[in-house]
């Protein structure tokens, strides 16, 4: 699943964070939107208790840092604040898996959805054994909230029955012993429903939304992921309408006015993945993976839409398919847009909802508005959530974070590693931030009111996916996808917690992933870095070393890594790994000729925060030459945060024509934008070298850095010539730009700029109906910011349309 607020920016490798990050000079401040806050807690008791905290024996005393080089006046101190605050825990309570006392093995449900009165009326049979080992069962509780219930049925024998509103205990004739099977049919009727179905009447849209335990409000059943069943549906609809759910269509046939749809599934999964979409769709059909049907449904009218909002999906099941060595599992895989859906997307086996306005988009909207991020993460979760499902809340990660990390494996396959890159980096970012908020373990039991807390604090999906990516990085591909292949296979069609994901990767590597799980998944928290270098030139080595100066306490400890470290010379490359145990590391290497860069955990792999002083000499070499996209844009991040230095910028405004990557240009248009916005800093030569850049990169050929370029120029304090040609510049982009995405952050930068004098032309852009208002939206900010007569009347005249 993927909350449109969380996924905003992480969900695809076409945007980057640019507030809040982690960097391995400095630390940026800021904040990243994210989602609900959350907090630390310790494991459930189920699970291996957190480590005792090791304590350095003796202390390292770090020497202070030095530098074999000519520019002394470019050594820059390191921090003396503390680089990281843990958030406080929110209140909340423990909340332990629930206990199953039956099996359910098969559910079939007769269903139609009534309109006029926003209800669901049916008849629903469940087929419960009795579990092994377990006593005889007098009871049978079932999940079914603000029901009514005509019969209560073992065949055609009725069943007593009690009812609170919430759950149905049925009283069975005779008690269900260990491996004995009965069934139970229900004829229920559910009205004025406030979740689990939903009906829209922008494009009369009927859809169910089960996760996390919300199926129970439309169809009485065991609704807890630690079961797994096979169910069909047979749902009636109006003649003209289709409906969509889970597994093959059977068939279908007229009864009476209605047509009525059967579908089966008959591969196990658990309830909450139970799905049905009811209205006027098209069906569209790709080319099939290996004889797997792969199917996009839409509405009528946006068929080349879906086209596009779907694109990928047959190359993603085979990248996904060939990566894991698990063929896709499933009968087939349709995809569904829902409007006015409350989630980004929802991975309901074989059959995923998807949001209408984040998948459907006009040509025009990309890269901005890409949807194959959230395309490639669901279709992640028929592997990781659906073939292989969390057993209790608590694990959610092995859901979200499996689902997460497996998108940045199709975005390294079908965009390059650069972009997949970045979009580690956005996790990293998203998931410092979310332990400022509040810090908490991957593995979590503690919400206030609902699950749903622990999907949304910040953790389970981008730290999910790093913790992955760590084993990946430590273990190399061969070995790590061998190891995903063997806890896949192990668990095929299966529930599953944190420490059986653990004991695959030790039966599949032959390693101890102890530790790392208790300090990764268990624990909470990441290692803080303090780096000192050390260039020895009369004995030609370099060496570095660390400690570790994170908050420690009963949920972080130190982390124990193996860290990459590349250091470039005149004379060629050489690199080596420092290792940290127990808080602190030292290590080094010969080389031939003075360091011209030294880079930190090579390839930015390890979640952390790191203080390593370097001279603006170092980070301007890193800057041009370093082959890794993270490293260009932490030296970028680095020299930006250097405004006195005429050296940093000059190699920033070099960067934002120069690199080879958008986002690297990007980055340097953004923080020469911050650097000439400073009002003490107006007319003078650096800010016209700005500037310069900056309508240069009005030019670029990638519409995010054309974006940021012209939302920078709205910043310049600039005056007579210098406002003129830079006005120009705005009003050319804010009419002919490709990308309509620009356009409108044109327009609100000539607003800014012009005021008053910018109303015409706002006037006569804003009038265009564009979807999702982005040039009216951005406008009517800066109109808000204005604030004259004139600005005024624009913003109530289009402020209700563009919300």
């Amino acid at each position: 699943m993927i909350n449109p607020r969380y996924a905003a920016v992480p969900n695809h490798p076409g945007v980057l964070i640019l507030s809040q990050r982690k960097m391995k000079g400095l630390l940026v401040p800021g904040a990243v939107a994210c989602a609900i806050a959350f907090a630390c807690a310790p494991p459930p008791a189920t699970n291996p208790p957190v480590p005792a905290i090791p304590q350095p024996n003796p202390p390292l005393v770090l020497p202070p840092f030095q530098m074999d080089t000519d520019r002394t006046a470019d050594r820059v101190p390191p921090f003396n604040t503390p680089l990281i605050v843990w958030g406080p825990p929110p209140p909340g309570v423990s909340h332990q898996e629930r206990m199953r006392t039956y099996d359910l093995q098969h559910q079939a449900t007769t269903v139609r959805f009534d309109w006029p009165r926003q209800a669901v009326v049916g008849t629903t049979t469940l087929r419960i054994a009795g579990l092994p080992g377990a006593k005889p069962l007098s009871n049978i509780a079932v999940d079914a909230v603000n029901m009514t219930f005509k019969r209560v049925a073992d065949n055609t024998t009725p069943l007593k029955y009690d009812y609170d509103g919430h759950v149905l205990v049925v009283h069975l004739a005779t008690p269900l012993r260990r491996g004995a099977k009965t069934s139970i049919t229900i004829d229920y009727d559910g009205a004025n429903l406030t979740s689990g179905a939903y009906f829209k009447a922008r494009k009369h849209v009927v859809f169910t939304q089960g996760e996390t335990e919300a199926n129970r409000f439309w169809l009485p059943t065991y609704d807890f992921p630690n079961d797994k069943t096979t169910w069909e549906f047979s749902i009636w609809t109006a003649k003209g309408e289709k409906a969509l759910s889970n597994g093959r269509l059977a068939g279908t046939r007229a009864v009476g006015d209605s047509l009525e749809w059967h579908w089966v599934q008959e591969k196990p999964a658990s309830t909450y993945l139970m799905s049905i979409v009811i209205g006027e769709y098209t069906a569209l059909q790709d080319t099939p993976w290996h004889n797997v049907p792969i199917g996009y449904w839409t509405y009528p009218d946006s068929i080349q839409a879906a086209w596009r909002g779907f694109a990928g999906t047959p190359k993603a099941v085979d990248v996904y398919s060939r990566k894991t060595g698990v063929p896709y599992p499933w009968a087939k895989y349709d995809q569904i847009v829902i409007p006015d859906f409350q989630f980004g997307g929802m991975e309901n086996v074989t059959a995923t909802s998807q949001n209408d306005e984040a998948i459907l988009h006009p040509a025009w909207a990309e890269p901005q508005a890409s949807s194959k991020g959230l395309m490639a993460h669901e279709l992640g979760h028929m592997w990781y959530g659906d073939l292989l499902t969390t057993r209790g809340w608590a694990d959610i990660w092995l859901n979200e974070g499996f689902a997460t990390f497996m998108q940045q494996i199709f975005t390294e396959e079908d965009m390059g590693k650069d972009d997949a890159a970045v979009d580690r980096l956005n996790r990293h970012n998203l998931t410092i931030a979310a332990d400022r908020r509040s810090r908490r373990p991957l593995v979590y039991d503690k919400w206030v009111n609902d699950p749903f807390e622990l999907f949304f604090s910040g953790h389970i999906y981008p730290k999910g996916a790093i913790v992955l990516q760590m084993l990946r990085h430590r273990l190399g591909d061969a070995m790590f996808w061998k190891a995903m292949n063997h806890y896949t296979i192990a668990h095929a069609y299966d529930n599953v917690v944190s420490d059986d994901l653990r004991k695959a990767f030790e039966e599949a590597t032959g390693r101890d992933f102890k530790r790392f799980f208790q300090e990764w998944v268990y624990g909470a928290g990441f290692p803080v870095f303090q780096v000192s270098s050390l260039y020895d030139r009369a004995a030609g080595r370099v060496v570095l070393s660390t400690k570790e100066v994170q908050p420690r306490d009963s949920l972080t400890g130190f982390f124990d890594v193996d860290v990459d470290v590349e250091v470039r010379t005149d004379s060629g490359i050489v690199r080596f790994v420092v290792p940290v145990r127990n808080g602190t590391g030292e290590a080094g290497a010969n080389v031939k000729a003075p360091p011209r860069s030294i880079r930190w955990d090579k390839g930015d792999w390890i979640l952390d925060i790191t203080d390593f002083p370097r001279s603006t000499a170092m980070m301007r070499y890193q800057l041009v030459n370093d082959d890794d996209v993270l490293g260009r844009i932490e030296a970028v991040e680095v020299l930006a945060q250097r405004p006195a230095d005429q050296v940093a910028l000059d190699a920033l405004v070099r960067a934002t024509r120069n690199d080879k990557f958008w986002g690297v240009r990007a980055r340097a248009v953004g923080a020469i934008g911050v650097w000439a916005s400073d009002p003490t800093r107006a007319n003078i030569s650096p800010t016209r070298n700005v500037r310069d850049a900056l309508i240069v990169s009005t030019r670029d050929p990638d519409a995010r850095v054309r974006q940021e370029a012209v939302t920078a120029l709205g910043q310049l304090p600039v005056s007579g010539k210098v406002a003129t040609e830079v006005i120009i510049r705005l009003r050319e982009v804010a009419r002919s730009d490709p990308s309509l995405y620009v356009r409108g952050e044109a327009l609100a930068s000539d607003i800014r700029l012009e005021k008053d004098s910018a109303l015409p032309l706002a006037k006569q852009l804003m009038a265009q109906e564009v979807w999702r208002n982005v040039i009216r939206a951005p406008a009517l900010d800066a109109l808000k910011a204005l604030d004259s007569p004139g600005a005024r009347e624009l913003v109530q005249q289009y402020a209700p349309a563009a919300q």
